[in-house]
């Protein structure tokens, strides 16, 4: 249970392939939204994980540049939570990712703590040993069944949690802090011959409910109304207010998250949206 909560996320990085043709970065709707088992056809791979912000994603990208192909696909989710917020993540992963070059908070502490001995940086170990592997997250991922009820609680939920700690005097120094740190991805991309895509991934109409009772929306698009315009031709795939998903939520393990059977439809959808664009044969 320990190990798959905390490590099987990273684990795909173990296997990077060679001369990849499309990839996401993202936090958990990069980690979730993204499913190209349907797709042998291309190289891919799926490069987010929960509670990955921007910085991150740069640093792995740059770290794996030498496996993308030329004129590659990287698509980059904008999601509500990262708008307006500056927010710290918890870098233990990175140590099983990232080498030393590549991870500006490295440390000797943190190498031995979660790289070397990552046994003991998990509290209770021996509970989380004992317990139930079914109640991992992953499993909740796969079999959630969602009830309009739950969806409308849920929306709250998360809302609450996008929000939290949000200085709205800094509100701008947080929308700036984004804008930077995406255009650091796009760059790096655009210098190695990789086409960026931006991608805002499905979310509950309940959900989209309670943003709509604010002024999110126009911050929202403002952000990527700057994006598209520092970066003439860059593309814009935008399902976030999709009806097609946000009123289907059998789509969904949360008011936020798409589930398995969510994330093959969108995967299809963004392939094909891709190839319309003529950016995929």
């Amino acid at each position: 249970y320990w190990w798959t909560v905390y490590y099987t996320e990273q684990e795909k990085f173990s296997h990077v392939p060679q001369s990849i043709q499309i990839a996401n970065v993202g936090s958990s709707h990069g980690d979730y939204s993204f499913d190209y088992s349907n797709f042998p056809e291309y190289v891919a791979i799926n490069m987010g994980i929960r509670m990955q912000l921007h910085k991150y994603s740069y640093y792995i990208i740059e770290q794996y540049m030498d496996c993308f192909a030329k004129g590659s696909i990287l698509i980059i989710p904008i999601s509500y939570f990262e708008i307006i917020k500056i927010s710290e993540e918890p870098v233990y992963k990175y140590y099983t990712i990232l080498d030393r070059n590549h991870f500006p908070d490295w440390n000797i502490k943190g190498y031995f703590f979660y790289k070397v001995f990552p046994l003991f940086s998990t509290e209770g170990v021996w509970k989380k040993f004992l317990m139930n592997k079914d109640n991992s997250p992953y499993v909740a991922h796969e079999n959630t069944v969602l009830t309009e009820e739950m969806v409308s609680k849920d929306s709250l939920t998360e809302y609450n949690l996008f929000t939290k700690d949000i200085d709205m005097e800094n509100e701008e120094e947080g929308f700036q802090y984004n804008i930077d740190a995406i255009s650091k991805i796009i760059n790096l991309c655009l210098r190695n011959g990789i086409t960026p895509v931006l991608v805002s991934t499905p979310q509950t109409d309940k959900l989209n409910m309670i943003y709509e009772q604010t002024d999110f929306f126009d911050t929202f698009y403002r952000f990527t109304d700057i994006l598209k315009e520092k970066y003439p031709g860059l593309i814009y795939l935008d399902y976030s207010q999709n009806a097609e998903y946000s009123s289907d939520y059998s789509l969904f393990f949360d008011a936020t998250h798409l589930n398995t059977k969510g994330a093959k439809k969108f995967t299809a959808q963004i392939v094909q949206d891709l190839k319309n664009a003529g950016l995929l044969q």
